[in-house]
């Protein structure tokens, strides 16, 4: 169902914040409490609950409740201020959603975002959903919810606009009772109306090119990349990202080869960089 606005006068500004350590929410879905360690710090997380934790710039090891050990990096060398993103010890996939809200008598012009179809047990659901997979660790980088998957959405908000929203990730059993029994469409879906799908794939930082200049380059991206992963404190990461954007602007977006390799080149490298901006990675060998 469309949710309503209060409008207000004023509007507030959010500002960004730097530092050398990270905040994550750690989820557990399950009807069991959970736990895990992450370093030497042991976690229980209570049931169908979620606790927030801070961690340092650099490399870190998180012991899952079945004893299977992971490596994983977090980045401090891009501002973001609260919660930077989501730990997943079960693997539950996600969803992320945009909840459209109006103020009272406006009718909806069209969804806030882009509309998307979802597959969710062999069957096709469609609206303003982006599906951010099961994997350990979802960055906010991409998508930037602002409710977590403990906190409802509200009936109704405040805003100085007429036509506005929140966005929230669901849990996958949360998100079909949400999808059953509260979501409507903003627009009718079958009225000249681009709907693409969205599955979640893991970005693709890997490629290997028939031009030398292209694999040269990437070759010499994925070194800074690399030790980028790797480094130990947000000092040396906000190094290595100003190095990166420096090659890119200099060199690397610029090659003077052409043709079909270059939509590819382009993606693997704007992955990387995307990965740099973001805030945790699990490195996997």
């Amino acid at each position: 169902m469309l949710k309503r606005i209060m409008l207000l006068g004023a509007c507030m500004a959010l500002t960004a914040c730097f530092g050398d350590s990270k905040e994550f929410l750690i989820d557990n879905p399950t009807g069991q409490p959970l736990a895990i360690s992450i370093d030497d710090q042991k976690i229980t997380i209570p049931a169908q609950e979620s606790q927030n934790i801070k961690l340092d710039a650099g490399q870190h090891t998180l012991t899952l409740a079945n004893g299977e050990t992971v490596k994983f990096s977090v980045f401090d060398a891009w501002p973001r201020s609260g919660e930077s993103g989501l730990i997943n010890p079960t693997r539950t996939r996600y969803i992320y959603v945009v909840q459209k809200y109006l103020a009272e008598g406006v009718q909806p012009a069209g969804e806030n975002s882009d509309v998307h179809t979802l597959t969710i047990d062999g069957q096709t659901v469609t609206g303003p959903f982006n599906d951010l997979g099961s994997e350990l660790f979802i960055d906010k980088f991409a998508n930037s919810w602002e409710l977590n998957p403990t906190e409802a959405l509200p009936q109704s908000m405040s805003s100085t606009s007429k036509d506005n929203y929140k966005t929230k990730i669901f849990r996958l059993q949360d998100f079909k009772h949400y999808y059953n029994n509260e979501f409507s469409p903003s627009a009718d879906y079958s009225q000249n109306m681009r709907i693409t799908e969205s599955r979640y794939q893991p970005p693709e930082i890997t490629a290997k090119f028939n031009s030398p200049e292209l694999q040269q380059n990437l070759n010499d991206a994925t070194k800074i990349y690399t030790a980028f992963i790797h480094a130990e404190s947000a000092g040396e990461q906000k190094d290595l990202l100003d190095e990166f954007e420096k090659q890119n602007r200099e060199k690397w977006r610029k090659p003077t080869t052409g043709g079909e390799e270059t939509t590819r080149y382009y993606e693997v490298m704007s992955n990387m960089n995307h990965i740099m901006m973001s805030s945790i990675l699990e490195l996997k060998p």
